[in-house]
């Protein structure tokens, strides 16, 4: 083609017509223009189709994670139902207690460290920040959501990490509580004689191991357990919404 349009340029030159090269020329080089105009939108539609594909294959796989995140908030709030329930029925007991038997008993509703931390699978909504793609996506409404949805998942697993630092302070911190802690891992070993042990406080409501048991009790139920459930129902909801979204989304746009 090119070695054509050469040709004819050439021709109009040996036959000495200025007027037409010059015209025919202006004419070559439209047509070059037009041609590399025609190319670069071809590249970016190219370009387009590729960012759309890949946005599609994120919102699948970040749908993916957001299932995942309903089914582990789920089992943990049945978790923590199970908990609570204990808990409540712990605090009743302690408040009767007159034996080591029934302190026994407390310690078994209400074991010390099990407080999970929130779980929140952001691996592909990490890919998207990182790659750039979270904010090329077309629908920016979406884009706003999800990302509200993982920066307030950010924001309760602080505030389930704070409830746990409590909870370890309470029951690892506050030495007040150690006859407690020491007198329920005893009960249980045979070659412990219980007897020796402290057991004086447990019928002294004013003294500080009482206090310090009973502090550490209620804030298990009222932080480790209530709130905490609170947080992974809310979670859970949020979840459930931007999981329809993102489905909608995906329905529209592979139509």
């Amino acid at each position: 083609m090119i070695k054509l349009f050469r040709k004819i340029r050439q021709n109009l030159l040996v036959e000495n017509k200025t007027g037409k090269y010059f015209k025919y020329a202006i004419g070559e080089i439209i047509l070059v223009v037009i041609g590399i105009l025609i190319a670069l939108q071809i590249n970016n539609w190219n370009q387009s189709r590729n960012q759309s594909k890949k946005e599609l294959l994120l919102l699948s796989n970040l749908k993916n994670d957001i299932k995942e995140d309903i089914i582990i908030l789920k089992q943990q709030d049945s978790i923590f139902l199970v908990f609570q329930n204990n808990g409540a029925i712990g605090i009743e007991l302690f408040n009767l207690a007159k034996t080591v038997k029934d302190i026994d008993s407390v310690a078994k509703l209400v074991p010390e460290g099990l407080w999970n931390e929130l779980y929140i699978n952001n691996n592909t909504y990490n890919e998207m920040i990182n790659s750039g793609n979270m904010y090329t996506m077309q629908n920016k409404a979406l884009q706003k959501l999800i990302t509200r949805y993982y920066l307030n998942a950010e924001a309760n697993k602080n505030y389930i990490k704070e409830a746990n630092n409590l909870q370890d302070y309470l029951y690892n911190r506050v030495s007040d509580i150690n006859p407690f802690k020491l007198l329920t891992s005893q009960f249980n070993n045979i070659q412990v004689n219980v007897k020796l042990a402290d057991t004086t406080w447990i019928n002294d409501q004013n003294s500080s191991t009482y206090l310090a048991v009973a502090n550490f009790l209620k804030s298990n139920q009222e932080v480790n357990n209530i709130y905490r459930r609170s947080v992974y129902r809310r979670n859970k909801e949020k979840a459930e919404i931007l999981l329809k979204d993102i489905t909608k989304e995906l329905e529209i746009r592979t139509k």
